[in-house]
């Protein structure tokens, strides 16, 4: 990776590794923000359909994870045109979104949402329906724990251990569930690409061995990705009980 980085800026400068940068910070921040509020949105309102917790969790995180896709669509269209296209390479959120519109239509930049779909809700499901269970698993544990000789357990200067132990686990949950759908909206974003999501699937399976072959790479995504997962979610973790909300799970 170091050696490339190099290589692009001896040959097209620094500026070149920021292109695709603007819709990168307004579609991944406009993504999480939907994931994490969509999904607190729709716990209460599925468990109120649902019985059985995790299955109501699993619904939310459906949902969170659908409107992200959505969101997000437009513009990792655009982040893919800037980095690829030399007309879009100078161009800004705020005018190269409008240019792709006006050039192809609203709905060449949803071209890519079942790929994203693939990849966004079995990653949210992963890691915010595994941060949900193992947090309260977690604190089930403890309280269970609790006597007199470890009481230190149950108490609130604990709690951050319980977010970074859910989240770590999480993390990895989250990397393996959304590895296929990773390899799928990968492919079909490479250059431009007029397959069909299920001609994609096939493309992988034929040329990458298989079922393993969707799950290239695991291994050095779970280490990148899962450091961001699992910082999120502490973060995540942090503002809500900063907000007078209880920390996840202790309730």
């Amino acid at each position: 990776m170091v050696p490339a980085m190099l290589s692009i800026i001896k040959d097209e400068g620094p500026h070149v590794l920021a292109t695709g940068l603007g819709p990168t910070i307004a579609g991944y921040g406009v993504e999480g923000a939907m994931k994490f509020g969509v999904y607190e949105i729709m716990k209460p309102i599925t468990k109120s359909i649902i019985d059985n917790q995790a299955i109501a969790y699993i619904t939310a995180s459906i949902f969170a994870g659908a409107v992200a896709s959505i969101l997000l669509c437009p513009m990792e269209s655009l982040r893919i045109r800037q980095v690829t296209d030399p007309e879009y390479a100078d161009r800004g959120l705020l005018t190269g979104l409008p240019k792709l519109i006006k050039d192809e239509g609203l709905l060449s930049t949803f071209s890519g949402i079942w790929a994203m779909l693939a990849k966004q809700v079995p990653y949210t499901m992963g890691k915010q329906v595994s941060f949900d269970i193992f947090s309260r698993l977690i604190y089930s544990y403890l309280e269970g724990l609790k006597t007199n000789a470890n009481e230190i357990f149950v108490k609130e200067d604990v709690k951050w251990l319980v977010s970074v132990s859910a989240a770590f686990i999480a993390s990895i949950f989250a990397c393996i569930f959304s590895q296929p759908g990773d390899m799928i909206l990968t492919e079909t974003y490479k250059g431009k690409n007029d397959r069909s999501v299920f001609g994609v699937i096939g493309d992988i399976y034929k040329t990458k061995g298989g079922l393993p072959g969707f799950f290239t790479g695991t291994g050095a995504r779970i280490v990148h990705v899962g450091a961001i997962i699992t910082s999120q979610l502490v973060i995540y973790d942090i503002v809500k009980q900063g907000l007078g909300l209880p920390a996840t799970g202790s309730h």
